[in-house]
């Protein structure tokens, strides 16, 4: 066995895909954490050679890692689905972990996004306005000041985060009622990107969507947290143009070509960055995009 050079724990996320789990566990054995919970849904009985696919995702893990490494397995016996896996597997961690870092099998980190995170969990251990930390930009066109900036819109493809912010996490949104009736989520997001995230809140409210990552998103916009983004993107998101994708079905224009982020990084005021926050908005939330989700909650596309 090697040394540890990691002393984050990792939530590893898996399911059916042993070829995108292998190259994101490759990533993750660049950096041999000491600690590695292994998060794996079960497999769907209606799904002939799914239980073959989930137990090479889980075997991957087990026989790959060469190195001095707790291995802590949270796997589901039965299909438990998108939301439930997700939000209990990360429930599990951080009722055991004071800070993490999560990865799906998906999303291919650079070596660099572990130091990334290392380095800001700890900067901003204690302070309750940030609540997470994103591997991923993907507007390399928008100017940033410094290293990292503060957002209402970080990506969880490639992130990490304290339990002091997830204990305010609800996956059932059951305050969404009192939210939409008193405005205050307007307060926070206005205009095209507060109909977009409304559409989105009601899917999981009325239990129309089976995900766990839009009650995320919700969680800090009420809280009045923000998540910090990287000024280059660390992260690469193998799962598009897959039959067995969950929420990236289809294709996908983006650019997930890796930067150079320059260590170490320094704690700065914590400020929303308003220009990229618009230029997010304008790029994820413009008018086309608002009229589609229209368009999708009342049936007249897919």
């Amino acid at each position: 066995m090697t040394e540890v050079t990691y002393d984050i724990p990792i939530a590893f996320m898996t399911f059916n895909r042993p070829d995108t789990t292998e190259q994101v566990f490759n990533e993750i054995k660049k950096i041999k954490p000491a600690k590695l919970y292994a998060v794996s849904d079960g497999p769907r009985k209606d799904k002939d050679g799914e239980e073959e696919k989930v137990s090479a995702c889980r075997r991957l893990i087990e026989e790959g890692i060469d190195w001095e490494c707790e291995l802590i397995k949270v796997y589901a016996k039965e299909n438990m689905g998108c939301k439930e896996r997700m939000h209990t597997g990360i429930s599990y961690v951080f009722d055991r972990e004071p800070m993490a870092v999560i990865l799906e099998d998906d999303v291919v980190p650079s070596e660099q996004f572990f130091e990334y995170c290392r380095e800001l969990l700890k900067l901003y251990e204690n302070d309750k306005r940030v609540m997470m930390i994103s591997g991923t930009n993907l507007l390399k066109g928008v100017g940033m000041e410094g290293r990292y900036t503060f957002s209402c819109f970080p990506s969880i493809w490639g992130w990490a985060s304290w339990a002091r912010a997830w204990k305010l996490y609800d996956p059932e949104v059951k305050d969404w009622p009192k939210v939409k009736k008193d405005g205050s989520l307007k307060k926070v997001q206005g205009g095209f990107s507060y109909l977009f995230l409304k559409e989105h809140i009601d899917s999981v409210y009325e239990h129309r969507k089976d995900t766990w990552d839009i009650q995320w998103d919700f969680c800090r916009h009420i809280h009045k947290g923000l998540g910090i983004v990287p000024s280059v993107n660390l992260i690469k998101n193998i799962g598009f143009d897959r039959e067995d994708a969950t929420h990236t079905k289809g294709s996908h224009n983006e650019d997930f070509s890796y930067g150079e982020m320059i260590f170490p990084l320094e704690k700065k005021e914590i400020k929303r960055d308003t220009a990229y926050d618009a230029a997010y908005i304008k790029k994820y939330y413009g008018l086309s995009k608002t009229v589609q989700a229209v368009l999708r909650k009342f049936k007249i596309i897919k």
